[in-house]
C-alpha cells in the first residue's frame, strides 16, 4: 500500500482542503468519517474492551464472576442508571420550579365555534366565574377570555370560558396556554360592551336545540337562576328578552370522558320597550352566544296608556306589565288558581279598575266575601225577594219529584219565573242607568242548586237583553266567582236537559256578550268542573298555581307544553298571563307583591267558633 498516497485522501482533497474536518460537511467523505468517530468514539464503547480484558485476564479461573462482572459493566456502559437517576432528579427539579413560578392556570382543551374555550385546568388553578384570562390561540391571536364556571371531568377540571376581546397589544405566551389577567374594570368594560348595559351578569352560553321561542343555556350548576327569571341575549344589536321555566340535567361525552351539565329552558318574551311591552322577536341566537342574566339592569317604567294598569311585575326586575281593562272585559277573562294562591284578590283588583273606567260591575257571589272586601265601592245587592225563593225552590222540587214529566208542575214554575223576572227588569234597569258602579248577586241562603242557577240565569239575561236594546250604552263587566257552580260542565255533572239549557243560556252571554259591550271575568279553582264552552271565550287567562291534571290538560291549548309544566310550580302570587288584554304578546310569569292590608282585610271574614270570644275574653 502507498502510504503516501493514503494520508492525502485522508486528510486532503482533490484540492487539498481537509476532508475528515471538513467544517461545512460538503464533501461526503468528510461526512462519512465524521459521522463514524461520532458513532464509535463514545466513552462506553472505547473502555468496553479494556475492561473486558481486564475482567477475563483477572478471574479467568471462575467464569461465573466473569460473567456477573462482564452482565454489570453491560449494565452500567448501556443502562448508565448514574447518569439518568441525576438527569430525572434535575428534570423534576426543573419541573417543580416551573410550576411554582410559571402563571398559567392551564391549557386550551378545545374551542367551541365561535368564541367559547375549553381550559384543562392545572392543579391549584383557579376559575372563578368572572374572573379574566388570557389565552393564546393557535392561529397566533391572544384573546380574553372570561371564566363562566368550573366541572370536574374524571380526574381534570375543565373551565369553559368566554372569548370577550382580542388583545391589541400581545404578550409572550405559548401557544395553548392561559394565564390569569383579570381586572375589575377590564371585566366590567368587556360585559357592558358584548351585552349592551352596565349591570349585566354572564351566567352561561346557548346550546344546542334551541329555537325561536325557546332558549336553551348550559350554566353552573351552582348558578343562582331561578325559575322566572330573565335573561337576554344580543341578536342584530337588540336585546332579547327569556323568562326562565325549566332546568335540567344532561351528559356530554367530552373525549369518551361524561361530564353532567346543566341546561336551562327559556320561554322568549321578546323585545322591551315602556310603550308597547314585549313584543315577539322574529329570529333566534346563534350557537355558544353568551347569556346574560337582567339581575341589576333597571328598565324603563311601562307608560300607561288609557284604560291600562299595572297586573304584575317580571320576577327579579322592576318590569311592571301592563293590562287593558278595556280588554279585559271586552275579549272575556279567567283567573284561575287553587285555593290560596292570590286569584281573588286579583279579581278584586280588575274590579276595582274597572270601576275606575266607568263600568258597570254585576258579581255573582255565593261566598260572601266580595260584599265586605268592596265595601268602599258602595254596592247594592239585587236579589229576589225571600218570598220568591222559597215558593221557586217549592215548585222546582215539585217538577223533579212529580212523575208523568209534571205537566201542571212546570206551568206553575213558570209562572213563578215571570213573577220574579218583573222585578229582576226593574232592578237590572235601575242599576245600568243609575250611578252605582257595582252591584252582588248573593244566593248564599239558597240550597237548590237548580234555583241558583235559575235566578243567575234570570239576572244574567236580564243584562244582556238590555245590552242588546241598548247597544254600547255601557261597558258592563258580570264577574262570576266559584264558577264551577255557576257555569258547570253540565255534560260530566249529571245534570238534565232542562239545567244544560240554563248553563247555554249563560254561555250565550261569552258567545255573543262582546257585541253589546258586556263582558265575563270567569274564577274558579276547578277548571273541569266549568263550562268548556264559556272557558273557551275568554281571551285572556290568568293562570295561578293548579295541580290537577285535567285542568292542565285544558290548558295545554292555551300555554305552551313548556308553560303548563311551570304551573304547579308556581308559587303564592305568582300567575302566567296571556292573551289580547296583557302588553306581552307571549305568554309571561307574573308576581303580585304581598299586601299586608289585603290579608287583613281577608282574615277579618273569618269568624270565630261560639264561645271563642267570651272564653278569651275570661
Amino acid at each position: 500500500m502507498d502510504c503516501g498516497n493514503l494520508l492525502p485522501r485522508l486528510y486532503g482533497g482533490s484540492d487539498g482542503r481537509p476532508v475528515i474536518h471538513d467544517k461545512n460537511k460538503r464533501s461526503p467523505v468528510g461526512r462519512f468519517f465524521f459521522r463514524a468517530t461520532d458513532a464509535f468514539g463514545q466513552g462506553e464503547l472505547l473502555y468496553t474492551p479494556p475492561a473486558l480484558i481486564s475482567i477475563i485476564g483477572a478471574y479467568q479461573s471462575s467464569l461465573t464472576t466473569v460473567a456477573w462482572l462482564t452482565m454489570l459493566w453491560t449494565l452500567i456502559a448501556i443502562g448508565r442508571p448514574f447518569e439518568r437517576l441525576i438527569a430525572a432528579w434535575k428534570h423534576w427539579q426543573a419541573e417543580k420550579a416551573r410550576v411554582i413560578t410559571s402563571p398559567t392556570v392551564g391549557i386550551i382543551e378545545r374551542i367551541d365555534h365561535p368564541n367559547i374555550v375549553r381550559v384543562r385546568l392545572s392543579r391549584h388553578s383557579s376559575w372563578k366565574p368572572g374572573m379574566l384570562h388570557t389565552a393564546a390561540m393557535s392561529n397566533g391571536d391572544q384573546h380574553y377570555v372570561m371564566a363562566l364556571f368550573a366541572q370536574v371531568q374524571g380526574l381534570d377540571v375543565m373551565g369553559p370560558g368566554l372569548c370577550v376581546a382580542e388583545l391589541q397589544d400581545r404578550i409572550v405566551l405559548a401557544e395553548g396556554d392561559v394565564i390569569q389577567s383579570h381586572s375589575p374594570e377590564k371585566a366590567a368594560k368587556f360585559i357592558e360592551n358584548l351585552s349592551g348595559t352596565a349591570g349585566s351578569v354572564l351566567v352561561g352560553f346557548t346550546v344546542e336545540n334551541s329555537n325561536i321561542g325557546i332558549l336553551r343555556f348550559e350554566v353552573s350548576a351552582a348558578s343562582e337562576l331561578a325559575e322566572g327569571q330573565v335573561v337576554f341575549v344580543r341578536v342584530n344589536g337588540m336585546d332579547v328578552f327569556y323568562q326562565i321555566l325549566d332546568a335540567q340535567t344532561a351528559e356530554e361525552s367530552f373525549d369518551q370522558n361524561p361530564r353532567g351539565t346543566h341546561i336551562v329552558n327559556a320561554v322568549q318574551l321578546g323585545c322591551y320597550s315602556p310603550e308597547d311591552g314585549f313584543t315577539k322577536f322574529g329570529w333566534l341566537s346563534t350557537m355558544n352566544t353568551p347569556v346574560f342574566w337582567a339581575k341589576e339592569r333597571v328598565f324603563p317604567a311601562p307608560i300607561a296608556k288609557q284604560g291600562e294598569f299595572p297586573i304584575g311585575v317580571v320576577p327579579s326586575t322592576n318590569i311592571g306589565v301592563m293590562a287593558n281593562i278595556d280588554d279585559l272585559v271586552q275579549f272575556h277573562t279567567a283567573v284561575l288558581g287553587v285555593t290560596g294562591t292570590g286569584k281573588t284578590e286579583l279579581a278584586l283588583d280588575i274590579v276595582c279598575e274597572a270601576a275606575k273606567n266607568d263600568f258597570r260591575i254585576f258579581c255573582v257571589d255565593f261566598t260572601g266575601e266580595y260584599k265586605a272586601r268592596l265595601a268602599d265601592l258602595k254596592p247594592i245587592f239585587p236579589a229576589p225577594t225571600q218570598k220568591e225563593t222559597d215558593d221557586l225552590e217549592q215548585k222546582l222540587f215539585a217538577v223533579e219529584t212529580t212523575p208523568c214529566g209534571a205537566p201542571a208542575e212546570k206551568a206553575a214554575l213558570k209562572t213563578a219565573l215571570t213573577q220574579i223576572k218583573g222585578g229582576v227588569d226593574k232592578q237590572i234597569n235601575d242599576f245600568l242607568v243609575g250611578n252605582d258602579p257595582l252591584a252582588i248577586l248573593e244566593l248564599t241562603e239558597i240550597s237548590n242548586t237548580k234555583a241558583t242557577l235559575r235566578i243567575t240565569e234570570l239576572y244574567l239575561s236580564t243584562i244582556m237583553a238590555w245590552a242588546r236594546a241598548n247597544r254600547q250604552a255601557r261597558k258592563v263587566l258580570i264577574v262570576l266567582e266559584e264558577a264551577h257552580t255557576i257555569i258547570p260542565e253540565t255534560f260530566s255533572s249529571g245534570f238534565d236537559s232542562e239545567t244544560q239549557w240554563v248553563v247555554s243560556r249563560i254561555g250565550q252571554i261569552a258567545l255573543q256578550g262582546r257585541k253589546y259591550g258586556v263582558g265575563l271575568l270567569v274564577i274558579s279553582q276547578r277548571i273541569a268542573l266549568v263550562s268548556k264552552t264559556i272557558l273557551s271565550q275568554c281571551n285572556t287567562f290568568l293562570t295561578h298555581s293548579l295541580i290537577y291534571q285535567t285542568s292542565l290538560n285544558f290548558l295545554e291549548s292555551v300555554y305552551s307544553t313548556q308553560h303548563v309544566r311551570s304551573i304547579p310550580n308556581l308559587g303564592r302570587f305568582q300567575f302566567l298571563a296571556a292573551g289580547k288584554a296583557i302588553k306581552a304578546e307571549r305568554p309571561i310569569l307574573l308576581g303580585r307583591p304581598f299586601d299586608q292590608a289585603k290579608k287583613d282585610a281577608s282574615d277579618a271574614l273569618r269568624k270565630q267558633p261560639p264561645g271563642a270570644a267570651a272564653a278569651a275574653a275570661g
